[in-house]
């Protein structure tokens, strides 16, 4: 259960302080009991942060691309995403056979832009190729991900575009992780 509160109450009581909150009519509230332990959380809350995580690395993403293509040659954020991940994060090989190395490239980039699969040499077992998979940022943990914005951030400094300060990158990847770990409880 979750809701916004105002006039809430503290009590001093025999066993310590107690907490009278006005509450919405609601059905599950019925079902709790006395005898049962609960983990309660009480937070002002904050101020709403107009990005998360993903939507800072698009940003950045967009922002590189638009310094670099002003030399005339446009480049798109996605080829800067790719970089990106190619550069920040392991890949995964693959041998699979020659004939179908086209095809397992075409089905693996439609998970998302981010997925990635590079033909990387011929195998050592006759009619095998390498496979080099790169998972795009949908399925990353929030090490992945800070090391992908990491990347960014570099980048954007080498090519002369503006980032954020530590600190606010730091928060979009609590909340994140955050978000990720209620979008993983309400799934489990």
């Amino acid at each position: 259960m979750k809701w916004k509160s105002k006039s809430i109450q503290v009590l001093k009581g025999i066993g310590g302080m107690m907490l009278l909150i006005p509450a919405p009519k609601d059905e599950e509230l019925n079902l709790i009991r006395p005898d049962v332990e609960y983990s309660i959380e009480l937070k002002r809350p904050g101020r709403k942060r107009s990005l998360n995580a993903n939507s800072y690395c698009w940003l950045l993403c967009q922002r590189i691309a638009e310094k670099l293509s002003r030399d005339g040659q446009y480049v798109s954020k996605e080829e800067i995403y790719r970089e990106a991940i190619q550069d920040s994060q392991s890949f995964m090989p693959v041998c699979v056979q020659t004939k179908i190395a086209d095809s397992v490239i075409r089905k693996w980039h439609h998970n998302g832009i981010g997925w990635t699969a590079i033909n990387a040499r011929d195998s050592k077992i006759k009619g095998c190729t390498v496979l080099h998979l790169y998972a795009g940022s949908s399925s990353y943990t929030v090490e992945e991900m800070s090391r992908l914005i990491d990347c960014l951030v570099d980048e954007a400094h080498n090519v002369g575009a503006s980032v954020e300060d530590s600190e606010y990158i730091e928060k979009l990847l609590n909340d994140w992780e955050d978000e990720n770990n209620e979008q993983a409880e309400k799934k489990g």
